[in-house]
């Protein structure tokens, strides 16, 4: 690492070398104060210097350059984003993200017993565990699951036993937010 960081000082030095030095031959031989060639070569001077403040620069004559290290950070930083939304859209399963809509909507949230009564079960344990859901007050996955057993095979209310807590609902914004593309994302062309 520290012989990259030498050889990109070193080509920082080189450029800045040769253009203060084409700029110190250019002002002697025209003998003039300061024209555009001589601000051209000034700003490649201090170019590789201004590549981590700017990302790209203009200069007369339509030429365009744009700084490699600033294209590489963008596409690191993508891929972060891309791990990202990779693992806040599989963090929970879907029954899991179903259950805490379920219980974020303002409507009631019901369940009833069949076969997948002992998986729901599970799915609420594990929601309470990361803190997305508590139980109310002298309620828990024990008093829902003999509800739901009492009530044999009729709706049972999950909101009479369990609520949604603000670290649920910051989950279930963030998932949003990282899942919907933004506007006029679908006709951006990659790369």
């Amino acid at each position: 690492m520290e012989l990259g960081k030498s050889a990109a000082l070193a080509g920082k030095i080189t450029v800045t070398g040769v253009a203060l030095l084409a700029l110190t031959l250019h002002m002697a031989s025209q003998k003039t104060r300061f024209d555009n060639a001589a601000l051209v070569l000034l700003f490649i001077a201090l170019l590789p210097w201004l590549a981590a403040v700017i990302s790209r620069a203009e200069l007369p004559g339509g030429w365009k350059i744009e700084f490699q290290a600033v294209k590489t950070e963008q596409r690191r930083i993508a891929q972060e984003i891309d791990a990202l939304k990779f693992l806040v859209s599989n963090f929970l399963t879907e029954p899991e993200c179903r259950h805490l809509d379920g219980m974020a909507s303002e409507r009631p949230y019901h369940a009833r017993q069949d076969g997948t009564t002992s998986y729901f079960e599970l799915e609420l344990r594990r929601l309470r565990a990361l803190g997305f859901i508590q139980g109310r007050p002298e309620h828990g996955v024990r008093s829902l699951v003999k509800s739901i057993t009492d009530a044999r095979g009729q709706d049972v209310d999950v909101k009479d036993h369990f609520e949604i807590t603000a670290r649920g609902r910051d989950y279930l914004r963030l998932r949003t937010e990282m899942l919907t593309p933004p506007v006029g994302a679908e006709a951006a062309s990659p790369g």
